[in-house]
Formats: C-alpha cells, structure tokens, sequence
C-alpha cells in the first residue's frame, strides 16, 4: 500500500510526456484483483478503439499502452480486496501502486500524469522514531510508513532485565501522576516497599537518563517525531527525564518483546502519520485574512494561479479533489485551453497546478469542493515580495479560450 509520497518521490512521478502519460484510477473493492484486472482489460481495450478512430497509427497505440497491458496480470496478483490502485503508463514504462481507497474510477491520457489523487499522501515529515525500551535491551529505527529500520544507538545502556522484573515490578508498585518534570510532564509517583521502591525508580530514572543522553547523541538535529514504545511506568519515567523536543503524546505501551517488526511499525505509523486537517484549517485561516484586506497576494481562479504556479509565485495552494478541469496549459507560452469535458489529451488543470506549485516549493492542501476557496476548485496564497496576482504574465502569456 503505498502510505506517503516525499515531495521528490511524487516530483518524480510528475514527468510529462510529449507522446502523454496514461493514468488509469480503479476502484478494487470486495471482487479483488481479479475484477479489477478484468475491468482494466477493458478500459485499455477501450482507450485502443478511441485512438484508432482518432487515426492514430496502431504502432504508436501498442508502443503507448504495452507497459500499461504488461501489468495487467501482476494487478491480478498483487491487489487486495478493498484497496483502489493508480496505474501510470508513459511510453517506455508503467507503474502500479495500492493507495488508500475509495476512489472514483478515472482515465486520463495527457502530456502530465494526473497525480492529484495521490496529493493527500504528500508529506515533508515522512521520517519518524521509534524508541524501543524492553527488557532485554533498547533498540532505536528510523520509520518511513509503516516499515522500520534499526538505527545504532552508541552509549546507550543494555536492557531492563537488570535492574527489574517487570511482572513482579508491576504486581508490587502502583504509578499514579505526579510532579511536573522536564518539559512540563508529570513524572511518576511509586507506592510499595518504601525505600526498595524508591532506589528502584532512581536506578530506572538513571538509565532513562543515559539512554536520552545517546538519543540526542544519535538525533542531535532532528525534530522528528519520536514514538516510545514499551511499559507504562517505565515510559513515563522516561517522559520526565527526557529532553528530546518531539516525543509523540500517544505510545505504544506493552512489552516491545511481544510485537513483532511488521506489528511495530503499523502501530508507530498510526501515531506518527502526519494529519493535515489542522494544518488545512490554519493555511484557510490565513487565506482568509488576506483575501478579506482586498490583499493582492491571494488568486482564485485558474488563469490566475497557474501562470502563478509557473513563476514560482505560489507559497499555498487550495485545489478541490472531487473536481476537474480539463483543458491544456503551456507554462513556457501561457496559453490555456478549457473544455467542458474531457477530450484526449487533455490534462486536469487543477493537477497540474498542483504540479507546478510543488515544483518551486510551495505547500499544497487538496480537500473536497466544499474546503477550498474561490469557485473554480483551486485557490492560492502567493509568496510575499511576488507581484499581485492579476500582474503575472508568464513569457509569451497568452490567450484563455473555452
């Protein structure tokens, strides 16, 4: 399944084709691969007969679709029940992905492959931690997704076995909260056997001590989120102690010895996926303010925010995903064609105003019609310092037709 696209893993993906790129969307749903290979048969079978009534030569349609038919039976094997996937066919190769479902079924042959599904899955915090504290040792990985790689940890301490025994430590000590410790969290509070009790909890506290020590050693720039897994009277203790700047509020609490890799890295992907509801609400709020001071630094229509999206003037962008706009946009001339419906080799040009803003950096937030500003199912924030947005003209700009 593919969880997350880096911007360069998506940039990668969005490499234009004067022979076009195909972009097929197909819901899978309860029938499995097997219908939805089915289904993909006939949509190439389909896409077949339109080009060859459009007169093109079927050398240039087999040399088009062969790396889209090439897939067909690996879709078959590899697609799960309820999953949707995206295929991208250029001329000289084709890729398939599972993305997170649902979504509409859609066929696109245009020069850019159409992305703008897969927007919701761009993230520049793709990269977390997990810190492992068991009993026979502290492990540290580095997560991309929901898959987990060791990361060396010199200086750390070895294991809890030691020092405890969690099943007797558990039974004889109960932890409630208690004072604020580093960074405002509450550390630990102990009932049990008086002073045993608490030499314990000051032996756990100095080897929580060493094993942040190491961290910071190990992530002295990072401000990655850092998910804790482990028991619960030991990851609070660590909480108190720890400087690290972005432990994650949620954990995974139970003995790390009992999951294993593939189960860990579900679990730590879960808290750790970036949500960008918040994030959305804020960029809104902003867009708002300005657009609400008759600020030129705002633009709600397409002819104003892809020439925008050209120059490299956009910091925000607001595009619909449950909408299209089909036409063609040339950045170098400027000049843009909008039809009513989708013709072949036709683009969507909310995705490739999406294309364009990520190109130079800006950040995109793609939301259903109902999120996003303006009327034509996109809106931009533009940089500060760029020209108003009704002054961008792109070379040669030119004329806008329906």
């Amino acid at each position: 399944m593919l969880e997350y696209l880096t911007r360069e893993m998506f940039l990668d993906l969005a490499t234009p084709a004067a022979e076009g790129c195909l972009s097929i969307y197909l819901p899978v749903g309860e029938a499995g691969g097997r219908a939805a290979a089915n289904r993909l048969r006939q949509i190439l079978r389909g896409f077949e007969e339109q080009l060859d009534v459009r007169g093109v030569a079927p050398a240039t349609v087999a040399n088009q679709l062969r790396a889209a038919w090439d897939l067909v039976e690996d879709l078959a094997q590899r697609i799960n029940n309820h999953a949707a996937c995206v295929l991208l066919a250029w001329p000289e190769r084709a890729i398939t992905y599972r993305v997170p479902g649902p979504v509409p079924e859609l066929v696109v042959l245009g020069q850019w492959p159409h992305l703008k599904p897969l927007a919701p899955l761009v993230t520049d915090r793709a990269t977390y931690y997990v810190l492992s504290l068991g009993k026979a040792g502290v492990q540290l990985f580095a997560g991309k997704g929901a898959t987990l790689e060791p990361r060396e940890l010199p200086g750390a301490p070895s294991g809890l076995d030691e020092l405890l025994q969690y099943d007797e430590f558990e039974a004889q000590h109960q932890l409630h909260p208690g004072v604020p410790g580093v960074g405002g969290e509450r550390g630990p509070v102990y009932h049990g056997h008086g002073g045993a009790a608490d030499e314990l909890k000051s032996q756990i506290q100095r080897y929580c001590q060493q094993i942040d020590r190491a961290l910071l050693r190990a992530l002295p720039e990072t401000r990655a989120p850092l998910v804790l897994c482990g028991t619960a009277y030991v990851l609070a203790i660590y909480r108190a102690v720890s400087r690290y700047p972005a432990i994650s509020a949620e954990a995974i609490v139970g003995s790390p010895a009992r999951m294993t890799p593939a189960e860990l890295g579900a679990r730590a992907w879960e808290i750790a996926r970036p949500d960008p509801t918040e994030e959305r609400r804020a960029a809104r709020e902003r867009y708002e303010a300005l657009a609400a001071r008759n600020n030129h630094r705002v633009a709600a229509t397409l002819s104003l925010v892809l020439p925008a999206a050209a120059a490299g003037q956009v910091d925000t962008l607001f595009v619909a995903l449950d909408r299209e706009q089909w036409g063609r946009y040339d950045p170098l001339t400027g000049t843009m064609a909008r039809h009513e419906r989708q013709e072949i080799g036709d683009d969507d040009l909310l995705n490739l105003a999406i294309v364009l803003s990520m190109q130079s950096g800006g950040t995109v937030h793609a939301a259903p019609a109902s999120e996003v500003p303006g009327e034509e199912g996109c809106a931009a924030i533009l940089r500060p310092g760029a020209p108003p947005a009704d002054t961008v003209a792109p070379v040669g700009a030119g004329a806008e037709s329906v």
